[in-house]
């Protein structure tokens, strides 16, 4: 398919060439390069070659701008979020193993790579997920529905590592109330979540990165006053409302100077 790219190219002239032609033959080569060595493997590098292979279609949409293939590219990226985030099956493909370093690590780090870099080379080109043929419409763009998706992705892929961590049988279980440390991991791993995206939303001027950031630091500052408090006592209390204080100081901090900061007059 490489061969017949190139030679199509090479007998095409650079003015008239069908976009539709060039866009289903590179498609299609970049599909075998692709999702050819995940289908000798098992289920979850299905999943994985068609994250890659809805990236490299975005790569592909830079170049030649057939909108066959942003449409493509979104149906695969789709079907990897559904496959990961709405499959309660995907904890069955295979049994319990290395913890932290698992199957799960690479599937849910790579798909959400993916669907970052697919959203990045897409914030170049004309991405409207809807083409009403004019410029100024309001249909949502590919390169902000798919950051959404990343961003799930890696919040899953942090529950379901610190509940692979804590689990004892053979299937990963989501339970609180088992085990202090267990409850008080979610509650650090949220927060460190919340903040991680919160620096992203400031430094990438994202306004719905920052409201849904300070809406899970929220979520899990009413966790830990709700919840967790009531199973600590001593100093361990006191330690954990300190860390608490001080985290909570820090996104005020941040807030106040780089979100709430009314912006400078022109001289």
């Amino acid at each position: 398919m490489a061969l017949l790219l190139r030679e199509l190219l090479s007998i095409q002239p650079a003015g008239s060439r069908n976009l539709g032609r060039l866009a289903i033959v590179a498609g299609t080569a970049l599909a075998f390069a692709t999702v050819a060595i995940p289908l000798q493997l098992r289920q979850q590098w299905i999943t994985v070659g068609w994250a890659l292979e809805g990236a490299a279609l975005a790569w592909l949409y830079r170049r030649i701008s057939h909108r066959g293939l942003l449409y493509s590219a979104l149906a695969l990226l789709s079907a990897v979020f559904v496959r990961l985030a709405l499959n309660p099956a995907v904890f069955l493909y295979e049994p319990r193993g290395t913890r932290v370093f698992n199957w799960y690590f690479y599937a849910y780090l790579a798909c959400g790579a993916a669907l970052f870099v697919a959203a990045w080379w897409f914030s170049g080109t004309d991405d409207r997920v809807i083409d009403s043929g004019d410029s100024g419409n309001s249909s949502p763009r590919a390169s902000a529905l798919l950051p959404v998706g990343g961003v799930i992705l890696l919040f899953l892929l942090l529950n379901i590592e610190i509940a692979d961590f804590y689990a004892t049988g053979p299937e990963i279980t989501f339970r609180f109330g088992v085990t202090i440390a267990q409850d008080l991991t979610y509650t650090i791993g949220w927060l460190l979540f919340g903040l991680a995206l919160l620096t992203a939303g400031i430094y990438l001027h994202n306004r719905p990165g920052r409201v849904a950031a300070v809406a899970l630091i929220a979520v899990t500052t009413c966790k830990a006053f709700l919840y967790d408090m009531g199973s600590l006592g001593g100093l361990y209390r006191v330690a954990s409302l300190a860390g608490l204080a001080v985290s909570l100081a820090l996104v005020a901090l941040a807030l106040q100077k780089f979100v709430l900061q009314a912006p400078k007059e022109a001289s």
